[in-house]
């Protein structure tokens, strides 16, 4: 009896200690008891004008060309992408593949011509969209 009060005792006492900061440890930032799960310092920062979105891009399909005043992170989840920055080769993107367009530079991404993507997108700041991306410049053909 002693055995299966003192397991249920460890049962119950266990998680609620692995949730704790270390003793003398300063608690770190985040929600509720976020900060307890990390080694070392750490800072959780702000991400209110984080901007996040899925986007399903049928073949053939893609953005207009436009610019974020941050890094955005692009990574396709399913299908095959393309991304081009302004001055840039085209630029195939696989199932799996991210990348992180530079700031204020003047970008588009999309499908391949032949198979859809859906792509996640990160970015903070602002978005400035321009003009449509012609099909010459999407299929990287030269004037």
């Amino acid at each position: 009896m002693g055995i299966v009060l003192f397991g249920l005792a460890l049962m119950v006492g266990a998680p609620a200690a692995q949730q704790q900061p270390a003793a003398g440890a300063a608690p770190a930032a985040g929600r509720g008891n976020f900060g307890a799960n990390f080694t070392g310092k750490i800072e959780v920062r702000d991400s209110a004008d984080m901007r996040m979105s899925r986007i399903y891009f049928e073949a053939g399909s893609r953005t207009n060309w436009h610019l974020h005043s941050t890094p955005q992170l692009l990574l396709v989840e399913e299908g095959r992408g393309r991304l081009q920055e302004q001055g840039s080769a085209i630029v195939e993107l696989a199932k799996g593949q991210s990348v992180l367009t530079k700031a204020n530079v003047l970008h588009w991404h999309g499908a391949a011509p032949d198979q859809s993507a859906l792509q996640f997108s990160v970015y903070s700041g602002s978005l400035e969209w321009k003009q449509p991306v012609t099909d010459e410049q999407y299929l990287g053909k030269k004037r």
